[in-house]
């Protein structure tokens, strides 16, 4: 199945906002000018993932709201994970994070190049997202630096 993946445009975020309450994950913040959604679609126009990094300061950058419909497959997730790392290069990120809630999830993390952080930054310490998410049971913030 051919999907097309793209970055989000405002117009495409209350379809975003809709795909991640239908999955159950927080939408706090997509508002917010400092988001960037990329998101895949199976034509016509049906939002089977999405992925998006809110920027902080100092060239950090957290991903959320990673939602991914079981059409998909493992190489897909890969995709839409490499097109982020673009969008992130692009923008001068030098550090991303994000908060793994699944121990199953965490070996293909690594693979992906993310390990476990030492402690949580002072730039998303303030972050209502990250405080909610690591409250979740067996959750992980992880971190992943560009050389």
């Amino acid at each position: 199945m051919f999907y097309q993946l793209r970055l989000a445009e405002t117009k495409d975020m209350n379809a975003i906002e809709a795909f991640l309450k239908k999955a159950g994950t927080s939408h706090k913040g997509l508002e917010e000018a400092k988001s960037q959604f990329i998101m895949m679609e199976d034509p016509p126009d049906e939002i089977v993932a999405c992925l998006g990094m809110e920027e902080f300061e100092n060239k950090k950058g957290l991903l959320r709201s990673l939602v991914v419909s079981d059409k998909l497959s493992q190489g897909h997730i890969v995709s839409l994970f490499q097109s982020m790392q673009v969008l992130c290069e692009k923008r001068g990120i030098q550090t991303l994070y994000l908060i793994a809630n699944k121990r199953t999830s965490l070996d293909f993390l690594e693979v992906l190049g993310f390990k476990q952080a030492a402690a949580i930054p002072e730039e998303l310490d303030g972050s209502e997202h990250v405080s909610d998410s690591l409250n979740v049971n067996g959750a992980v913030l992880m971190e992943k630096t560009s050389t």
